[in-house]
């Protein structure tokens, strides 16, 4: 085996020392479900929450959105709610919502909530902070963004600046494999500094 193959691996093992999870720092984990006649109040509970939770993500039937609230709750399948704080996600599932949160702990028990660390107190967790680039290039302070590959989808990121749009997110593993997935910011830099 070569040096640069030794560097990698010595380098990968090193990342996932660095990786691992003690108690004090593993996330609050909840998930639930709640039936389609709940989902307004589901909301509103959840809101006292989002002020550190600012991007919110909501999809439609026959669209994708940025927005406080969905405009059409009514045609909702998928939801995205994230920040520093955490990261609430909510999905259609029959004649049910599905929902998870990970982040900070937070004082919720409605809605079916179940609490992951007590169902799996053993579970050893790693973090990795990780970016993506999303969909579109903004130029010349256009309303949006644009991208020829999905050239009908309205891109209309809730940040102001130009050029690419990155997510930035926490991905946790349990034995290498994605367990969760804390979405945290959005930026136009592929390279955001993590605040923890």
């Amino acid at each position: 085996m070569s040096d640069e193959s030794n560097d990698f691996f010595t380098q990968l093992y090193e990342k996932m020392q660095k990786a691992n999870l003690s108690n004090s720092d593993r996330p609050a984990i909840l998930g639930g479900e709640c039936m389609p006649d709940q989902l307004q109040a589901f909301l509103t509970a959840w809101q006292g929450h989002w002020q550190a939770m600012p991007y919110r993500i909501w999809e439609h039937v026959s669209h994708i959105e940025f927005a406080d609230l969905p405009t059409q709750p009514e045609f909702l399948e998928r939801a995205e709610i994230f920040g520093e704080l955490g990261h609430l996600s909510l999905r259609r599932d029959g004649n049910r919502w599905l929902w998870h949160y990970i982040g900070t702990s937070v004082s919720f028990t409605s809605f079916g909530a179940r609490d992951f660390w007590k169902e799996h107190p053993d579970c050893q967790l790693r973090r990795y902070a990780e970016s993506v680039m999303l969909w579109g290039e903004r130029k010349d302070h256009q309303p949006r963004w644009f991208e020829d590959r999905v050239a009908a989808a309205i891109l209309a990121y809730p940040l102001n600046a130009t050029g690419r749009v990155y997510l930035h997110f926490w991905r946790y593993t349990e034995q290498g494999r994605t367990a969760f997935v804390w979405y945290r910011a959005l930026s136009d830099r592929p390279d955001k500094v993590e605040t923890q």
